[in-house]
């Protein structure tokens, strides 16, 4: 089989991740832009809070469109007029849409909106998402921390990602990469790295390796300095692909027949769940953990897979009705930008937690980022923060067509 040859500079370690953020809101009127974020931010919460779901059925549905979208469940006409007005639509290029950075005064805590009111408006803003296009279309930029190898100061390293992937045979599906280079995280750090000389590379032995979150490959080097657009051309059982539901690839004919009712969904999700990790040897009680398996399944769906605007929506809704996710309120994500921050926590080891900020735009229903804090240990025993991150750029359909650099032979 024809498998895929990577030109990824490895010089980057890379921690996919999975998340999502919320726009700030604007004001569209001349008073003072505190006085304009409170009213937005009032409506929004109203409007958002008529939102409900019983048993994840829905309500009377309106069709929208040729395609037949649907409007909503258990969101009256009023309350999606209320939402429309409030939430002003990201930038576009071409006809794929882009997560653009904005500006604004933050949102007053009095009209903090809960996790399910964020939830719920991104449902009904995302089915009104384009359907089809040439290409399915993912820029994001992953940020990772890792401990100098002494132990002595954290050093930030960034990468961009692009997946473009096409259905038809006769259109090319890419990844393509770059390596953004490594630098001490704060000015702390950059106090400990000028001490230790100013290396421009660091190489890590293996006790050190084991202990980081983030850390270059075996015989490989961290390098400070960026490295050059490569691109990778999908081939064999990768040109066929959607995309991946965290465990296995599936075909476009999977992810079209992907439900876009949230019971339908559900069923589906946990089907598919049980197929996975419902075995003899996992030690995992599958029923217990099926909150958590699901939560990560719907958040894929929501920022990875190219499924119908009704299916990504009932992501949401499916999401809404789980446990253990909180409102974070209004935050900053690492490109800059405003949103609404849902916050959970995953257990990386028995008694260890790591914390997940999935930042979502409930105006587009898109994903700007999913933000983590790690744990690692210092030089002197105590433990470092070590953050992480992926930023989406873009995501959804397009006919505009990716740019690959020249492949070097």
């Amino acid at each position: 089989m024809d498998e895929p040859h990577d030109d990824q500079d490895f010089r980057q370690p890379v921690e996919p991740h999975h998340v999502t953020a919320v726009r700030h809101l604007l004001g569209s009127h001349e008073p003072s832009s505190r006085t304009v974020a409170e009213g937005r931010a009032r409506l929004l919460a109203e409007a958002a809070a008529t939102a409900t779901v019983s048993g994840l059925e829905p309500a009377r549905r309106r069709r929208h469109g040729r395609r037949g979208r649907r409007v909503g469940i258990g969101l009256s006409l009023t309350a999606v007029a209320a939402a429309a007005a409030v939430l002003v639509p990201m930038g576009l290029s071409g006809s794929g849409t882009s997560v653009a950075p904005r500006t604004g005064t933050s949102v007053p805590a009095t009209t903090e909106l809960t996790a399910r009111q964020v939830l719920l408006a991104a449902a009904v803003a995302v089915e009104k998402a384009p359907a089809s296009g040439d290409y399915w279309r993912i820029a994001m930029v992953d940020q990772s921390t890792l401990t100098d190898p002494t132990r002595s100061y954290v050093i930030e390293t960034k990468q961009s990602r692009e997946e473009w992937l096409a259905e038809r045979p006769d259109l090319q599906s890419w990844r393509i990469r770059r390596y953004l280079g490594a630098r001490p995280a704060t000015p702390r750090d950059e106090e400990a790295w000028r001490a230790a000389g100013a290396p421009t590379s660091w190489r890590y032995p293996e006790d050190v390796k084991k202990e980081q979150f983030a850390a270059p490959p075996p015989g490989e080097s961290l390098e400070a300095a960026a490295g050059e657009r490569t691109a990778e051309r999908l081939r064999g059982r990768w040109k066929g692909t959607a995309g991946d539901l965290i465990w296995d690839s599936i075909t476009w004919q999977e992810a079209r027949a992907i439900p876009g009712d949230p019971g339908r969904l559900r069923t589906y999700l946990e089907r598919y769940v049980r197929r996975q990790v419902a075995h003899p040897d996992s030690g995992m009680d599958v029923e217990k953990e099926m909150p958590r398996l699901l939560r990560a399944v719907c958040i894929r769906m929501i920022t990875g897979l190219p499924v119908s605007p009704e299916a990504r929506a009932s992501a949401y809704r499916i999401l809404a009705s789980l446990p253990g996710i909180r409102a974070g309120g209004e935050i900053t994500d690492p490109l800059g930008r405003r949103g609404q921050a849902l916050v959970y926590q995953e257990e990386a080891e028995p008694g260890l937690f790591t914390e997940i900020r999935f930042v979502v735009d409930p105006g587009t229903g898109l994903p700007l980022a999913e933000m983590r804090m790690n744990v690692a240990k210092g030089a002197d025993g105590r433990p470092v923060e070590l953050p992480s991150s992926t930023s989406y750029q873009a995501i959804g359909w397009t006919d505009e067509r990716p740019e690959p650099p020249a492949r070097r032979d």
